[in-house]
Order: structure tokens, then sequence, then C-alpha cells
């Protein structure tokens, strides 16, 4: 029996040795011709470059990202003020966790409601207006805030223009984040702290004439 399977052994390893043989060339072979992306990139930019393509390039992005810094995407969904309306804001929010201080004792617990107000008075006074509106530009220049410290903030308009206008730092909001914060529909708009303190005033206030 083992002579047989020896002889059988033998027979198997003939044949894959017979079918392993060279099969030659079947239909043309080519070199990979790809060219490498960065190699593309580079000659592309160096031909940009020699034609100037490249400088106009660059300066219509520095154009366009001065313009943008200059003039942000307005707010959206802010209408012109029809009439005086005021309204308030409670900041109170609940604790989501302990909260230490930096000797790692706990000023507050979750579950815990807190009203920054209570802690840090609200001691500014913050207009929200649309400098592209000559009325509200011509509004803000006659306010008389009862706080030191006044913020004009955008909602539309070009800022350096409004500075030039209004003679003031300008603040822009991005996103409309304040505006959504104090729930605000249309403009112009003062916020203050209300005379308890403990809650911000909101004012819309209507302008008159054509925009």
């Amino acid at each position: 029996m083992k002579m047989w399977r020896v002889f059988l052994s033998g027979i198997l390893l003939v044949t894959a040795t017979a079918q392993a043989k060279d099969l030659g060339t079947w239909g043309d072979l080519y070199p990979i011709t790809e060219p490498d992306l960065l190699t593309t990139i580079h000659d592309r930019l160096e031909a940009m470059e020699e034609s100037g393509e490249l400088a106009k390039k660059q300066d219509e992005f520095k154009q366009r990202v001065i313009e943008h810094t200059l003039r942000p995407t307005p707010v959206n969904g802010l209408a012109i003020a029809q009439k005086d309306r005021t309204w308030f804001v409670d900041p109170t929010f609940t604790v989501s966790r302990d909260i230490k201080d930096a000797r790692g004792v706990v000023f507050a617990h979750r579950g815990q409601k807190v009203n920054p107000l209570e802690s840090v008075p609200f001691v500014q006074t913050l207009y929200f207006i649309d400098a592209d509106d000559a009325r509200q530009v011509a509004w803000m220049r006659a306010q008389k805030p009862a706080t030191d410290i006044v913020k004009v903030i955008l909602v539309k308009g070009d800022i350096r223009e409004a500075t030039k206008a209004l003679d003031t730092r300008i603040y822009f909001d991005q996103d409309g984040v304040l505006t959504q914060k104090f729930n605000l529909k249309a403009v112009p708009a003062r916020v203050t702290a209300a005379k308890d303190g403990k809650r911000l005033q909101v004012d819309e206030f209507a302008v008159e004439g054509q925009p």
C-alpha cells in the first residue's frame, strides 16, 4: 500500500510541474503611464504662474475674503420693525452636571437652576441694526444709552462703512447667534438689563420714512 502511495504522489508531482510551464505572452503589454497626482498639480501651478493666471486667482481670492470680512452673510429672517415691541429674556438654565472651581469645590450641582445675572450683572447696552438702511443708521446716531459699555451689532451691512458713519467699533452677529438668543424678529432693536436685574429687556423700535 505504501508503494502505491509513493507512486501516486510522483505522478501528481510530475503533472503539476508540467502544468506550470511558461505559456508565453498573450496580447500586448504596456507599462503603467498614469502621472503622479502631485507632479500634475505642480506642473499645473507652474504653468499658471508663468501665464499670470495664478496671480490673478490669488488676487480674486484675496478680494473675496476682504469683501466677506467687511460684509459678512446677512442674518436671515429679520424684518424692519413696523411697531415698538418689548419683551424679556430669562437667562436661567439648568446645570447638566456638577461644576467645580479650580480647587475642586462644587459651586453648581447637577439639576440646579442658575441665573448668571445674579452673579454677573448685565452692565452694557446692545444695539442691533441693518446698516444698509440709512434710517437705522440715523436712529443709531440719535441713541443715548444709559450704560458706559455700548456695542453696535450689525445684522446686515458693511462693517467699514458703518464704522465711519457711527464713529464706533462695529460688531456683526455671525450666523445670527445673538439674534436667536434674544428672539429678535425685526430691527432696529436694543438689549439692556431689566429693572429687576434678573432678566434682559429687548426692545424693537419702529422706523419712519422710506428705506
